[in-house]
């Protein structure tokens, strides 16, 4: 049996047997894809096997999987019955290996971020019959108190950030963010009805099958909140993607709600993808510092222009009505 990965991400022999045991076949290699994920290989198929924090953590996954799939909920990847796993103080959980497509869904075009926005709100629509306690004891997310720390741990951050980004887009970043909170209408957000969101609708979690199927995977950030806390977290991550072009997404019949209605510019206006992407560079300490360094320049640097033009275009909105 072939144990192939990344040095230190080996399985050990023991949690091997236990997985040959709970799939009842012989496994014949195993392939780490990342950090606590693998490609486990039997005579019949492959098996995707993650790796949890908890195993409450876990269970929270499993529940709303569950609760989709007996509503006929196709766009999401089963777990396999036996999980969780648990071997020593770990939780694994293994789901049918689905091979990805190439190049995997980026929200770059039109016809990807359309198909995105209808999947997510398939998922809304199918999670809105969900009944009290049937996923468990789900978070109530906020979103001003999760924006108010944002802001301020990238305050604090500033001093040390300045030794890689220029001091005064840092600062003007800050002052968009203060502006946008500042105005953001809490009592309007907290009359929106709660829902089960997904909670990170990152490209990444939209997954592209070979076959061209489109998944929505992970829901560990899953919460109760207004359905607009997806949308606006979506909007956030695309507006870069359309060349901060407000028509592109008024192109989305999915967003017309958040789109054309004054009273969402400040949610869209806040920047929490300078405010994640930098202390994510921040917080890293491995292999992936140098990518997420480029990838925090673009967004607070290269991009800051463009930002600007329209943070000036649509706070002048605002201030008009």
């Amino acid at each position: 049996m072939k144990n192939k990965g990344q040095a230190g991400d080996e399985l050990s022999p023991r949690l091997l047997l236990l997985l040959s045991s709970v799939l009842n076949e012989e496994i014949d290699s195993v392939i780490s894809l990342k950090r606590g994920k693998w490609l486990v290989n039997t005579d019949t198929q492959g098996w995707f096997l993650k790796q949890y924090k908890s195993l409450d953590q876990l269970k929270k996954q499993m529940l709303i999987c569950k609760a989709l799939e007996r509503r006929q909920f196709t766009h999401m990847i089963s777990f396999h019955p036996a999980s969780p796993i648990r071997f020593k103080q770990q939780v694994f959980a293994l789901m049918p290996y689905i091979s990805p497509a190439k190049p995997a869904l980026t929200f770059r075009t039109y016809k990807e971020r359309e198909e995105a926005l209808q999947l997510l709100s398939a998922f809304h629509q199918t999670a809105h019959s969900f009944k009290r306690g049937e996923v468990g004891n789900l978070p109530i997310f906020d979103q001003f108190a999760y924006w108010g720390e944002r802001l301020k741990d990238f305050e604090q951050l500033i001093p040390r950030l300045s030794r890689f980004f220029p001091g005064k887009i840092l600062t003007r970043s800050l002052e968009m963010g203060e502006w946008a909170l500042q105005r953001a209408d809490e009592r309007f957000w907290q009359q929106q009805k709660q829902v089960i969101v997904h909670g990170d609708v990152a490209s990444h979690n939209f997954f592209r099958a070979a076959d061209r199927k489109l998944y929505l995977i992970d829901w560990d950030l899953a919460a109760f909140a207004p359905i607009a806390s997806d949308y606006i977290q979506w909007i956030n991550r695309v507006l870069p993607m359309v060349n901060w072009d407000m028509e592109e997404l008024r192109k989305h019949a999915v967003l017309a709600p958040y789109v054309n209605d004054v009273k969402w510019l400040p949610f869209l206006l806040f920047p929490v993808d300078i405010f994640r992407e930098c202390r994510r560079f921040m917080q890293l300490n491995s292999s992936y510092k140098k990518a997420a360094y480029t990838h925090a320049y673009d967004l607070t640097v290269r991009s800051f222009l463009k930002r600007e033009r329209f943070f000036q275009k649509w706070k002048k909105e605002w201030e008009d009505i």
